[in-house]
């Protein structure tokens, strides 16, 4: 089952390149939550595939370019998949950054139950000039 999910991740996180968010959300169950962290301008939580694409966008619409790639894709267990994803950014102000996020999500039945964002907050926030 975990190769399964680390498919339907990878699948997703495919989709998000190529910025099919409709197919990149499909993965998340209709109860799924999502966590970004509260520091930053998108954090909070998030529901259902709506939520997700809405948290996304809500990325996405903090910068003039952004781009999210998953270094490592990882089955933790049946139900644990682990990404290590490398982002670039242009902010609205010209400002480039870059780093990392991990994203940790719960999976049942090859849906996303549960996602968590990780990242460095202070980073993105001096980048953004908040």
């Amino acid at each position: 089952m975990a190769q399964d999910n680390v498919d339907v991740i990878q699948t997703a996180w495919d989709a998000f390149g190529r910025g099919d968010i409709e197919k990149a959300t499909s993965v998340a169950d209709p109860n799924a939550e999502f966590h970004a962290p509260e520091t930053l301008p998108w954090g909070g939580t998030y529901h259902g595939p709506e939520g997700f694409a809405e948290l996304l966008a809500s990325i996405r619409g903090n910068f003039d370019k952004f781009d999210a790639k998953p270094d490592k894709v990882l089955g933790a267990d049946d139900d644990h998949v682990v990404v290590v994803a490398k982002f670039t950014a242009r902010t609205k102000k010209g400002q480039d950054v870059e780093g990392e996020a991990v994203w940790i999500y719960k999976m049942r039945n090859g849906q996303v139950m549960r996602g968590e964002a990780f990242t460095d907050s202070a980073r993105l926030l001096e980048a953004l000039g908040k």
